[in-house]
């Protein structure tokens, strides 16, 4: 199971903690989606499994452990993730994990749990977990994943030992994507995916670029007077609100570090135009502008309305 070039410092951290013994029993990892962690968690939950693993710990893919897990069938090996159709991790999933833990093992060095979302758990269904935490059962390691670390109870993340997967720099994302069959520019892939190489390559098989194209067309029309507010509010109301929010975010700390950097830092031609009609003063006071609106961004608020809004904030640009 292939992990990517920006895991490798956390993976080595992992294994020399392990070939000492010193593995927590309970680890929670964050970190931002699009960027492979929940590759990175199942190749840990593979390695500690396998029989016969390599120098550097990656599984080998070859004993009786590895096949059956990589037939979805390890008796040692447990997945907890939402149900379909639900939307959060129920308490019957985490007694069935909890029963899970306390059996013998089959033939693995020992018996590994992961929980993915864990932010998922309804509140009885983490107070359910704190057990197994507290006091775990011997050689059992449970592996927590999450994108909104904060969102979990503080007496799960108490119980756990915390680690952050990292965000790939950009040239580890760029050398990543470069060697990708892409239908899109690179560079807006990865800007658009706010830096994220996977999200990067599943946004290529998408029409998502031309969309952004076309709302920042329609940003710079009402900075310049042009268009009908009413006609493009309406023509972008059943987007996601937030995406378009985040989209105008980027585009302006882009703005703002070719501006802070005189020249040095180089803009998209998508930007370039943009860049004319904005000084730096302007940029920050949209800045702050969208942030605030992006608090109202998740209530059930109409959202032509809202985004008529967003669209007036630029007009009073002009």
């Amino acid at each position: 199971m292939s992990r990517y070039p920006w895991q490798a410092p956390i993976w080595r951290s992992l294994q020399q903690a392990k070939g000492h013994n010193h593995l927590h029993h309970a680890l929670l990892f964050s970190g931002e989606e699009g960027c492979g962690n929940e590759v990175f968690i199942q190749a840990l939950a593979n390695s500690l499994l396998c029989l016969t693993p390599a120098t550097d710990g990656s599984a080998c893919g070859q004993c009786r452990s590895c096949q059956v897990f990589a037939a979805q069938a390890h008796p040692d090996f447990m997945s907890v993730t939402l149900l379909e159709d639900k939307q959060s991790i129920l308490i019957e999933q985490i007694r069935e994990l909890n029963y899970f833990l306390g059996l013998s093992r089959s033939y693995s060095p020992c018996r590994v749990v992961i929980i993915y979302p864990a932010e998922r758990m309804n509140v009885n269904a983490a107070n359910s977990l704190l057990k197994s935490l507290e006091e775990p059962a011997a050689n059992t390691h449970i592996l927590l994943l999450t994108a909104h670390p904060a969102l979990l109870l503080p007496t799960i993340r108490s119980r756990c030992q915390a680690i952050r997967l990292p965000l790939p720099t950009h040239q580890q994302a760029r050398e990543w994507l470069s060697q990708q069959i892409l239908q899109h520019p690179l560079e807006q892939l990865l800007e658009t995916a706010l830096g994220r190489p996977l999200t990067a390559l599943e946004l290529d098989s998408t029409d998502t670029l031309t969309q952004r194209a076309q709302w920042l067309a329609h940003l710079t029309q009402c900075m310049q007077g042009q268009g009908s507010i009413t006609e493009i509010s309406a023509h972008w109301e059943k987007s996601d609100k937030q995406q378009l929010l985040d989209w105008q975010l980027t585009w302006l700390l882009t703005l703002l570090k070719q501006a802070s950097s005189d020249g040095a830092e180089p803009v998209t031609s998508e930007l370039g135009y943009l860049r004319t009609l904005l000084n730096s003063n302007q940029i920050l006071r949209m800045y702050d502008k969208l942030l605030e609106l992006k608090k109202l961004s998740t209530h059930p608020l109409n959202s032509r309305l809202f985004i008529e809004s967003m669209l007036i904030l630029w007009q009073e640009q002009h």
